[in-house]
């Protein structure tokens, strides 16, 4: 006998159905996971989805389709000629390939927002003393202080007025404080007591300490956060890293995602630690699929990176390297080639030529990774910092006749149409990966870029000039109530209700940079669509997306009713 599965679809109050995005921030940081999750593994034998609109990719729609040991095998097959498949009967629901969230730090997020403390309404010392206090004085002796999401007008600012305020409230506790973007920290006199740091040690490419009369006051920007962070790693409760990532995985399915690029580390950090998510595999306990890549800061880390080929599973693929480029650009950092409101042009956290030796050269290591045949994503927000990584690029080009990698560039704050028009002579090789959630996260950069700042992340023109363009998160820099599939897709087709400043997306535009746009990132081609032979990562939705309003698009609608990754059932609405 046939085993079938049907979906029920009952009707919502429509006021449930428009929660806050606050309430979601607190769902996704405290509460347990609702609905149904489901181990993820291979499957064996025949499934078949049927009686439901399914998108195949972003033109073609199916009526069934047929899935055999976890893999796409037919598309629109006639049901009767497959009499012992599982039958999944979509009562009327909408299915569209698994969604890929193709940049973020999912990892170090979900241990800092379960072991630290939520620094998110912090904009000064005075804030962020006031959320410590508390809940340090009933931690045990010694146990590291985490925190993150505090957000400064000013991060230069910050004084030894400011470090004495924390110290008042962390004693003897190493604190390490991370802020919303990830490319700022701050550290107590006990950390920098214990990472034997001063104002006079070495600082690396790109990085900052903050100090005041040759004292250090505990800020450290960008790249310099390295400098503290290996020896506040073995503080760190492994347990809960596993624990927190296992939540946050299975939070990540809820939301749609089948799929994500996870990138292990910042600018001043590696978290690099991808036996946490294959040994939840191993143990059917991790819902999507992870494609990771370890962070690379000079020439000799490309061939640490390339010790990662080789270890794929199912489920937990090396994707390849990440470099930064320059800094953030909520922060002040993007490397432009005018000058911001600071007098500055950003900051770049590689050379482009041997000037700082031939292990920072940016030209050697992108030739380098070609070599290997390694995939790249480049942290570029400036225009000098995207020029920098077109012309290495070139250089390969121009020697090899070809580029034959993957090369995805993040974020692009400020692309030029000249340099738009040179990305897509790359003929696919080079792409770019976007987030629309910084529209609203990112409002407050007049401060550093004036007029220039409406300006900023201009997607839409990516989109329209054929370029690939995926769409991703980047959390924790978007905070969590701006991290599901469908808030994204409202915040990108309205143009976060700004759309003289921001040009709205279409719902095709959305749906295709969650689903081929961030597949194309990974730098495989078996997921991002439900075409033959490729992975059956699926998420079923009570409604259509593309005759949805945008405004109508909410963190619950349309509703999730489940989420299959290789054909298992990883997420059900029931």
């Amino acid at each position: 006998m046939k085993k079938i599965t049907i979906f029920s679809m009952p009707r919502m109050d429509a006021r449930r159905k428009n929660l806050h995005l606050a309430l979601l921030a607190l769902v996704l940081l405290a509460a347990p996971l609702s609905g149904q999750a489901m181990h993820a593994s291979s499957p064996t034998g025949e499934e078949l989805f049927i009686n439901g609109t399914i998108h195949v990719d972003t033109q073609a729609i199916a009526r069934t389709l047929l899935v055999i040991d976890g893999r796409v095998a037919g598309i629109d097959v006639n049901p009767a000629h497959y009499p012992n498949a599982t039958i999944i009967d979509l009562n009327g629901a909408f299915a569209y390939p698994g969604f890929d969230d193709s940049h973020v730090h999912l990892i170090e997020s979900a241990y800092f927002f379960s072991a630290g403390i939520n620094l998110m309404s912090c904009k000064n010392a005075d804030d962020i003393a006031s959320a410590l206090s508390g809940k340090v004085k009933t931690m045990p002796k010694g146990k590291i202080v985490l925190g993150l999401g505090f957000s400064l007008r000013d991060y230069d600012q910050w004084s030894l007025e400011d470090l004495a305020k924390l110290d008042a409230v962390t004693g003897d506790h190493p604190a390490f404080l991370a802020d919303k973007l990830g490319h700022n920290a701050i550290i107590n006199s006990a950390a920098i007591k214990l990472a034997g740091i001063t104002a006079e040690t070495p600082v690396p490419l790109g990085g900052k300490m903050g100090t005041e009369s040759g004292k250090l006051t505990g800020m450290l920007r960008e790249s310099a956060m390295i400098l503290p962070f290996n020896t506040l790693f073995s503080l760190f409760d492994k347990d809960e890293i596993r624990a927190s990532t296992e939540k946050m995985a299975r939070q990540w399915a809820m939301m749609g995602y089948t799929s994500i690029v996870e990138l292990m580390g910042g600018p001043g950090a590696r978290f690099m630690m991808p036996e946490v998510f294959q040994e939840l595999e191993a143990e059917g306990k991790l819902p999507l699929r992870v494609n990771y890549a370890y962070t690379i800061f000079n020439l000799n880390d490309v061939d640490t990176a390339a010790q990662y080929r080789g270890r794929d599973t199912d489920l937990v693929r090396f994707m390849g390297c990440k470099i930064f480029v320059d800094g953030a650009f909520a922060g002040g950092q993007a490397w432009t080639s005018w000058a911001n409101n600071q007098g500055n042009h950003g900051l770049q956290e590689i050379y482009t030529d041997d000037a700082g030796g031939p292990e920072l050269n940016l030209n050697r290591i992108v030739a380098k990774v070609e070599e290997y045949g390694m995939n790249m994503h480049y942290h570029v927000q400036g225009d000098m910092a995207i020029e920098a990584v077109l012309d290495a690029l070139d250089k390969v080009r121009a020697e090899k006749g070809e580029i034959k990698s993957t090369h995805t560039l993040i974020h692009l704050a400020f692309p030029t149409d000249e340099q738009i028009a040179r990305i897509k002579s790359f003929n696919g090789k080079v792409i770019t990966t976007v987030q629309p959630g910084f529209w609203p996260v990112e409002n407050d950069t007049e401060y550093y870029y004036g007029d220039w700042a409406e300006k900023a992340y201009p997607i839409k023109k990516l989109i329209d000039s054929g370029i690939s363009v995926g769409i991703s998160t980047d959390f924790s820099v978007s905070p969590p109530a701006y991290t599901p599939a469908t808030t994204i897709i409202g915040i990108a087709t309205t143009g976060n209700n700004a759309p003289e400043i921001h040009q709205p997306l279409s719902i095709l535009d959305a749906v295709r940079g969650l689903t081929e746009g961030s597949a194309a990132t990974t730098g495989r081609a078996d997921t991002g669509s439900l075409h033959l032979s490729n992975k059956a990562d699926l998420v079923i939705f009570d409604a259509e997306l593309y005759t949805t309003e945008p405004k109508a698009f909410t963190s619950q609608t349309p509703k999730i009713m489940a989420v299959y990754v290789s054909g298992r059932k990883v997420f059900s609405a029931k």
